[in-house]
């Protein structure tokens, strides 16, 4: 029941590609029309990868990287807690309602960071703790919710675990597949970042559960980058 609460959360909160890799110009040899040797001519411009975008908050001290061609960030306050959502088609502000909200980019990625001061959201610990009972790889679910560890994380001061919420084979509601980061630093605050496919595609004969997974690996490199960019002062 825990976990199912925990993917509702989820599921209402999260707003939920890859950048495209740019290759440098060959540069090819010119030959002298007077000598016929010849003469390397240096390239006029050089396709370089934009650089990302950096967010910060000197309130909350959080700050990261984000690919340059991302909407958002939206940020949103609340007491203790700092939510910032960016993705890859527009970003809403939080709360706005499902039926105004337009997308016109297939298969884009959402991703939101969320951090806590001193949080005391149990929902948070008890899955902080059944992650830690939990080997990489391993899975646990009910009759609605699947949760599958993929690795311990530690970030800074931060130490926690990557793993992804979805549902089980028995749920019958809408798609939900998330990719998830909970960190814990010694203070009990807590940063979550949550990726999500977003307005996905699927193909006849490939089922719901795998065209949203192909979107999440799509991303996946993308997200890590993300991740490793936080920074939490």
């Amino acid at each position: 029941m825990v976990l199912f609460l925990l993917l509702v959360i989820f599921f209402v909160t999260a707003c939920a590609p890859q950048e495209a890799a740019t290759s440098l110009p060959v540069t090819e040899p010119a030959v002298s029309s007077l000598t016929d040797t010849p003469v390397a001519v240096p390239p006029s411009e050089v396709d370089l990868p934009a650089a990302w975008s950096q967010y910060a908050n000197s309130i909350f001290g959080l700050s990261f990287e984000y690919p340059p061609d991302w909407f958002g960030p939206d940020e949103y306050v609340s007491n203790q807690t700092l939510r910032v959502a960016i993705g890859s088609d527009t970003v809403y502000p939080y709360g706005t309602d499902r039926t105004e909200q337009i997308y016109e980019v297939s298969n884009s990625y959402y991703i939101t960071i969320q951090f806590t001061r001193n949080d005391q959201n149990q929902v948070w610990n008890e899955t902080y703790q059944s992650l830690i009972s939990m080997q990489d790889g391993e899975s646990i679910s009910d009759a609605r919710s699947l949760v599958i560890r993929v690795r311990e994380l530690n970030l800074g001061s931060f130490t926690g675990f990557e793993y992804i919420t979805t549902l089980s084979d028995t749920a019958q509601t809408e798609p939900v597949y998330i990719r998830q980061v909970i960190l814990f630093d010694d203070q009990s605050n807590i940063l979550t970042i949550m990726g999500s496919p977003n307005n996905v595609e699927i193909s006849e004969g490939t089922g719901w559960r795998e065209a949203y997974e192909n979107v999440d690996l799509a991303n996946l490199d993308l997200f890590h980058q993300i991740v490793d960019s936080l920074t939490v002062d």
